[in-house]
């Protein structure tokens, strides 16, 4: 049996730990995206080579596309020790979808939303793929999300 050392394990075993430090990833990751459009918008070309809303709309979008959803919280998850950091990263836009679109609506402050939509979806991410959970617990999560975009969408 392969044995790990007490510096190095894989750490937020439980179900509770794992929620709490995605949730920090979910509170971290506007800030880094932020961070990134300040940065594009002093890197890019000028703003009449980028569009009519400038280079923040290119931005913008590869950010509702969840790609960067995706991309950028794998290493941040796996830095808090979230383990394995790739599934809570897979499964954190079904829960992010839901929120964003929602925010699209005008339902309540949409950039208010949008910055708190991780520290909703990662919970739930990783509650939903945490290893060796019962499938009540998998599934029981998801009902609020599908019914919440089910709602958005109508």
């Amino acid at each position: 049996m392969a044995q790990m050392k007490a510096g190095t394990s894989s750490a937020h075993e439980r179900p509770a730990e794992r929620m709490v430090f995605a949730g920090l990833a979910g509170i971290i990751l506007p800030f880094i995206v932020l961070a990134g459009v300040f940065a594009a918008v002093a890197l890019l070309p000028e703003p009449e080579q980028c569009g009519h809303f400038g280079c923040l709309q290119v931005i913008g979008h590869a950010w509702v596309g969840g790609l960067a959803a995706i991309v950028l919280a794998w290493p941040l998850l796996h830095l808090l020790r979230v383990r394995p950091a790739w599934t809570v990263a897979l499964a954190a836009p079904v829960f992010l979808m839901p929120v964003w679109r929602l925010a699209e609506t005008g339902v309540g402050d949409p950039i208010t939303l949008i910055v708190l939509s991780g520290a909703i979806a990662y919970p739930f991410a990783a509650l939903v793929t945490t290893p060796r959970l019962p499938l009540p617990w998998r599934v029981l999560p998801v009902i609020p999300f599908a019914a919440l975009y089910l709602i958005a969408w109508v």
